[in-house]
């Protein structure tokens, strides 16, 4: 007899979830130390006018971005649903391109902060690739996969980004 719901066995990943439950805490660890020091350093190092305003901004906005992209990965996780991996994977963007900022191009930083970015950027690769798997393990059809395929490109490219600035 035919199975009408769907696969009998689960398809969502344990890796990614761990994973991306190590990010949750490596993260708001990140913004903290982040925006104190933005606080502090200005008071000590040269920053060109607005620089530090700038980085104090994008700190600030960056923990809700990762908040939506955390519970956007986890649902789709959990969920099965390949439409939330794709969302997932596209507001990686956003996680790489800040993360990769506080690694590699920061006007002044100290060590601290670049363990930090360095660790949550190794987290958030992982994170892309193991949602980009786990999303295409959803997928119950061409529109699917072409979402989840794009995310993965999009998130995929910024890393290439930043990897060609290294």
């Amino acid at each position: 007899m035919e199975n009408l719901a769907g696969p009998s066995f689960p398809r969502s990943s344990l890796r990614f979830q761990v994973v991306l439950h190590l990010d949750n805490w490596l993260t708001p660890a990140l913004a903290a130390v982040v925006l104190f020091l933005l606080l502090v350093k200005p008071y000590f190092h040269r920053y060109p006018p607005g620089i530090a305003l700038g980085e104090f901004l994008l700190m600030l906005l960056h923990p809700p971005v990762q908040a939506l992209r955390s519970w956007f990965g986890t649902a789709g996780n959990k969920q099965e649903r390949a439409a939330f991996m794709a969302v997932f994977l596209a507001l990686s963007v956003w996680t790489v391109l800040v993360v990769g900022y506080f690694f590699l191009l920061q006007t002044c930083a100290i060590y601290l902060e670049s363990i930090l970015a360095g660790g949550a950027l190794i987290l958030a690769i992982l994170e892309i690739l193991e949602g980009g798997l786990a999303g295409s393990l959803f997928c119950d059809g061409f529109w699917e996969f072409g979402m989840v395929f794009i995310g993965f490109v999009a998130s995929a490219s910024s890393v290439a980004l930043l990897v060609n600035l290294w």
